[in-house]
């Protein structure tokens, strides 16, 4: 996990506090159950390089910088905090109701201020696995042939009676077509840069030499799958992909599995993924609105819709084809000028 600019192992978060036996906790790949960490008499022990410095009084202490959003969780953590500063013997201070600053860790030799420090930062990968994603790294999917052809598939399913739980809102825009690669919790400018700094080091390093041997790629969108084999109780229906003459050595998957990758091994990525699920997204009950008056809409709970008729008759689809021209590293929430979503960084191909 990237941390103030640097990069750091996170072990496993367990609580120096009594364990509840119906909690989870937090782990650097995936969560435990804390009956399970109750087991675990050995800690893991990550030596991670730390500068000491040595205040007016001849404290020893370190400090670093978190976004601020951190530091108001962190209060929701002040117990297992004292906890931990009793175990190391080190005083522990950050900022409170989310003003900016330092957080600060001091004590009486290095070896104690490491053992804090490693302990905090398992409390703040803790935090951010429970951060909900707000950005994400997208292949845009806008050809006018997509475009066209998906609003065409759209028509006609709305058009169709008695499909339960159909509604327009539940289908994507048309200006938003894409793959959906990584998604972050970047929480600070910070974070956001070190995010910009690696896709541009991706295409760099990564991208840019397979291009050479390959020239331009295409990408093909066709066939539909649903995200369950229940088709009658259906929330996300999407296209298949794939690059155009793919081979072993240049496919989409492979691309997508590459970008994944990166990304984790610079710790901005939350958890591994083997094979990076390959879809463009058509409908999705997660966006589900009810009409509250003619010129109003509001958010409804999610209700699955009926699928099968769908499968039946559009499972070989063409959708068509478009450039693999740009990867976007996008705001999860907001809208760009163009209809797509707002980006941080975009590279071109």
């Amino acid at each position: 996990m990237w941390i103030d600019g640097k990069c750091f192992n996170i072990k496993p978060f367990k609580s120096p506090l009594r364990i509840r036996s119906n909690e989870t906790i937090h782990a650097s790949e995936v969560i435990i159950n804390k009956t399970e960490a109750v087991a675990m008499t050995v800690d893991v022990e990550i030596e991670n390089e730390i500068d000491v410095t040595t205040d007016e009084n001849g404290k020893l202490y370190i400090s670093f910088q978190l976004p601020s959003i951190y530091y108001i969780k962190l209060n929701k953590f002040n117990a297992d905090i004292n906890a931990l500063s009793q175990k190391t013997q080190t005083v522990i201070s950050f900022p409170k109701h989310g003003k900016d600053g330092q957080l600060i860790i001091k004590g009486e030799d290095k070896s104690s201020i490491q053992k804090a420090l490693n302990d905090i930062h398992s409390v703040v990968g803790a935090i951010r696995d429970q951060s909900a994603a707000l950005q994400f790294i997208s292949i845009p999917l806008l050809s006018e042939e997509i475009k066209s052809n998906f609003e065409k598939f759209k028509n006609e399913i709305l058009s169709e009676k008695n499909i339960k739980g159909m509604d327009e809102s539940i289908f994507q825009s048309s200006l938003k077509l894409h793959l959906t690669v990584i998604v972050f919790a970047l929480t600070d400018e910070r974070e956001k840069l070190e995010a910009i700094n690696t896709l541009e080091e991706y295409k760099t390093t990564v991208l840019c030499p397979l291009l050479e041997g390959t020239g331009p790629l295409k990408i093909h969108v066709a066939g539909i799958e649903c995200m369950n084999d229940n088709y009658r109780n259906a929330d996300i229906l999407y296209a298949n992909a794939k690059i155009i003459n793919e081979t072993e050595e240049v496919n989409l998957q492979k691309i997508v599995n590459d970008i994944s990758n990166y990304f984790y091994e610079r710790g901005l990525v939350k958890r591994y993924q083997e094979n990076v699920k390959l879809h463009m997204t058509l409908i999705n009950t997660k966006y589900r609105k009810v009409l509250e008056s003619p010129t109003r809409r509001r958010w409804n709970k999610r209700e699955s819709f009926d699928a099968t008729n769908i499968m039946e008759k559009y499972r070989n689809i063409e959708f068509g084809e478009c450039n693999l021209d740009s990867i976007h590293l996008s705001l999860i929430s907001s809208k760009g000028e163009d209809g797509f979503y707002k980006p941080l960084s975009v590279i071109k191909i």
